[in-house]
């Protein structure tokens, strides 16, 4: 029997963008799989779009429960989901046809735990591939630091993993659950593989990039989300993971959204603050990551000048 692969589906008020995600499923190349969607407490006609593509294809699955947010969402999706795979999707992206094939054949052919693939950006000013790095076995430390880029939506793990080791996505946060989950998977599984093709889609809008007041208060959310890793005793931590987290990962999140803060002048006291706060942890950058820890410490350098600057100018 072929194996049976389960994509997991948050919705929150996905009215106006789900169709397109459930459509891309439909039109899969391979047919043994479900479609587990947990609708997180929409308002508005999510079910109804859903209930369109249930009526019509029993591998769509609809279930509904009180907003606890997308956490919450897709781990209820692992509970209930029955293949021998997972996916997930978001319910504004969506998959190319062959994404499903194309994953399981390599997860299967190598015998690997974990299969992960490209992505494509997806905006009013078309379709962009995020160019990442492909590479098998240990993947970990090149995950961690930015070298592989890999979206949510470009992941299949066996599902056999998850449950052995209970990994869980951590609920009650609302930033950087996803990117922590999956370091955890990747610390458990025995081996990683990849397709070396741009199977999935991220669907932004031109504000994607805008800073605001919400992008800035990132900052604290990255800090901890960092901090969390570090500190998960169920992550065996070596010398690489640690020096890849405390001195590349964590500083490049501060850094660069603090120096695009400063520089466009905006929310400039919230950064100014917010660099006093964390400037401690700027000093611990390492060359671990070659060109990329030399462009962090260029642009920790324009940071410091630019503080200064704004500082003088007051």
């Amino acid at each position: 029997m072929i194996p049976k692969v389960s994509v997991i589906i948050p919705v929150y008020n996905g009215e106006e963008s789900i169709f397109i995600s459930l459509d891309s499923l439909l039109k899969q190349t391979y047919p043994n799989f479900e479609v587990v969607i947990i609708d997180d407490g929409s308002k508005d006609g999510t079910r109804e779009v859903v209930e369109k593509f249930v009526s019509m294809d029993s591998r769509f699955k609809y279930n509904f429960k009180t907003n606890g947010g997308v956490s919450t969402a897709r781990n209820i999706g692992l509970k209930v989901s029955q293949g021998e795979y997972v996916c997930f999707l978001d319910s504004d992206d969506f998959y190319e046809n062959s994404f499903i094939e194309k994953m399981l054949n390599k997860i299967e052919r190598e015998l690997a735990d974990v299969c992960y693939c490209g992505y494509n950006i997806v905006s009013p000013r078309g379709k962009n591939k995020k160019r990442t790095r492909f590479k098998s076995g240990e993947v970990l430390v090149d995950y961690i630091l930015g070298k592989i880029s890999i979206h949510t939506t470009g992941w299949m793990i066996r599902k056999k993993i998850i449950s052995e080791f209970d990994i869980k996505f951590l609920e009650g946060v609302s930033w950087g659950e996803d990117f922590e989950f999956f370091c955890e998977v990747l610390a458990k599984t025995n081996k990683t593989t990849y397709v070396k093709d741009y199977l999935t889609n991220y669907r932004v809008d031109f504000e994607e990039n805008r800073l605001s007041a919400f992008s800035l208060d990132k900052i604290d959310k990255d800090f901890e989300s960092i901090q969390r890793i570090v500190n998960n005793t169920t992550i065996n931590k070596t010398i690489l993971i640690e020096k890849a987290l405390k001195e590349y990962r964590l500083p490049a999140l501060l850094i660069y959204r603090l120096n695009r803060a400063i520089e466009d002048e905006m929310n400039m006291d919230n950064a100014i603050i917010l660099y006093n706060k964390y400037k401690n942890n700027f000093d611990v950058i390492s060359l671990n990551n070659g060109l990329r820890s030399i462009k962090l410490i260029m642009t920790k350098l324009k940071l410091s000048r630019l503080t200064i600057k704004t500082n003088e100018n007051r």
